[in-house]
C-alpha cells in the first residue's frame, strides 16, 4: 500500500460507512486499471474530503479540480453539488446553473440553482432569460426569479410588468408570480387602481384579485376589472370557483359543434375544421382551469405554431392568420376560415407576429354560465386513453 493511499484511507475511515470504505480501499490501492465505477467512487471520496476543507486552494490542484468536475457532472442538482459549487465559488458553472434553474423550475434544485447564481452576482443572467423570445424559457425564467423571493427579484418583476414588453404568456406568469406574496398582490391592486395595468393582463389579474383574501383588493377588482359576462349578462364566478363545478359533457359536445362554434376552427376525432390546435385528447394536456383560460382569455397562452401573424401588401391588402411557411421568397398563412393565402415577399410592405390569438374572444357571450360549464366538461373529458 502506498503512503498516499494510506493517508487517504485514514482520512476516510471515521467519516463514511464501512462498506463504502471497503469499496474505496479496494479500488484506490489495488493498482489495477480502474473501472468507471471505481473512478466514480474515487471522485466521490475526493468530493467528500474537499467538503471538509473550507478555504482549500482548489485551483492549485488541477488533478482534484478534474475529479471534482467529473463528480459534479454525475451529481448535478444534488445537495452535494450545490455545497461544492458554493464552497469553492465555481463561477465557471454559471451557464450550467442557469440551465438547471430553468429546466428544473419549480423544484428544489431549480430554486437552489437560481439562488446560487444570485449569490455569485449573476442575477442578470436570470433577468436576461426573462426577455427570451422563447416563450417557455421566458416563463420559466419569470417563475425561477420569483422563487428567489427577495425584494430585488420582486422589484424587477414589477418593473417588467409595467414595461409590458414580454409575450402574453410571460406577462401572465409575472402577474401570477407577484400575486403569491402580499407585497406583490398589493402592487397589482395599486396598478389596477391607477389604471396602469396592461390590457392583456385584465383577465388574469381580475381573477387573482377577485379571489383575494383582502377585502379591499376584491373591491378594487369589482370596480375596475369586472369578470366576463355570459349571454344573459351575468358575470362569471372567479376561475377558482368555476373549476369546482361539474357540467354535462353530452350537452357540451352539442354546444361545441353548434352554438359555441368551436368546430369551425378545431378538430375533434376527425370532426371539425383544422385551423386551430387539434383538441382530441385536450383533457389529458390541460386542467380545467387552463381550458377555461383558453376560452375566456385566448391570447393569454397561444399554442406553439399557432401564433397569429399579419401581412400587409404594397396595395394595402391586410391578411391575418397562422404562418405555414416563409421560404423561397414566399409567405403562406392560413386565416381563421381555413383558407391558405400565399404572398410574394417582394409584394409585402410589412409582416409581423401579433400578440393576439387568431381565436376570437367573447365566446362566453354566446353561452349561459351553465352552458359554458357543460362545454368545459366535454373538453376536459376528451382523453385519447379512453
Amino acid at each position: 500500500m502506498s503512503t498516499l493511499c494510506f493517508f487517504r484511507l485514514r482520512d476516510l475511515w471515521s467519516t463514511i460507512p464501512f462498506f463504502l470504505f471497503a469499496l474505496i480501499a479496494s479500488t484506490l490501492c489495488s493498482g489495477a486499471e480502474k473501472s468507471t465505477r471505481s473512478i466514480q467512487l474515487d471522485d466521490a471520496s475526493a468530493a467528500e474530503t474537499l467538503l471538509r476543507l473550507p478555504g482549500f486552494d482548489l485551483r492549485s490542484r488541477p488533478d482534484l479540480l478534474t475529479q471534482l468536475d467529473r463528480y459534479l457532472k454525475h451529481n448535478q442538482g444534488t445537495t452535494r453539488y450545490f455545497q461544492l459549487v458554493r464552497q469553492f465559488e465555481l463561477q465557471e458553472r454559471s451557464d450550467e446553473l442557469l440551465e438547471l434553474s430553468l429546466n428544473r423550475e419549480g423544484t428544489t434544485a431549480g430554486t437552489w440553482a437560481a439562488e446560487t447564481l444570485v449569490q455569485f452576482g449573476n442575477r442578470d443572467r436570470l433577468e436576461l432569460a426573462v426577455q427570451s423570445r422563447d416563450r417557455d424559457r421566458a416563463v420559466a425564467a419569470v417563475k425561477t426569479l420569483a422563487s428567489v423571493g427577495d425584494k430585488q427579484a420582486r422589484t424587477f418583476l414589477q418593473q417588467t410588468l409595467l414595461e409590458n414588453g414580454l409575450s402574453p404568456e410571460a406577462l401572465n406568469a409575472t402577474a401570477k408570480a407577484l400575486a403569491r406574496t402580499p407585497q406583490g398582490e398589493q402592487f397589482l391592486a395599486a396598478t389596477v387602481a391607477s389604471g396602469k395595468l396592461p390590457t392583456s393582463l385584465r383577465f388574469t389579474v381580475a381573477n387573482l384579485l377577485h379571489s383575494s383574501a383582502e377585502a379591499n383588493h376584491r373591491e378594487i377588482a369589482k370596480q375596475h376589472l369586472p369578470l366576463p359576462a355570459t349571454k344573459n349578462g351575468t358575470p362569471l364566478p372567479p376561475l377558482h370557483l368555476l373549476v369546482q363545478k361539474s357540467g354535462n359533457a353530452a350537452k357540451g359536445r352539442t354546444l361545441f359543434f353548434t352554438k359555441a362554434e368551436c368546430a369551425t376552427c378545431h378538430h375533434v376525432s376527425g370532426e371539425g375544421k383544422a385551423v386551430g390546435p387539434e383538441l382530441t385528447g385536450i383533457g389529458e394536456k390541460l386542467a380545467k382551469q387552463a381550458i377555461y383560460t383558453a376560452i375566456l382569455d385566448p391570447s393569454a397562452a397561444i399554442s406553439h405554431n399557432y401564433e397569429n401573424h399579419e401581412v400587409i401588401t404594397d396595395d394595402g391588402k391586410v391578411e391575418t392568420g397562422i404562418l405555414l411557411s416563409a421560404s423561397d421568397g414566399r409567405i403562406e398563412i392560413k386565416n381563421s376560415e381555413g383558407i391558405v393565402r400565399s404572398f410574394d415577399a417582394s409584394s409585402i410592405e410589412s409582416f409581423r407576429p401579433l400578440s393576439t390569438s387568431l381565436m376570437p374572444a367573447g365566446i362566453e357571450e354566446k353561452l349561459t354560465t351553465a352552458e359554458l360549464i357543460d362545454l368545459v366538461e366535454y373538453l376536459a373529458q376528451l382523453k385519447t386513453s379512453r
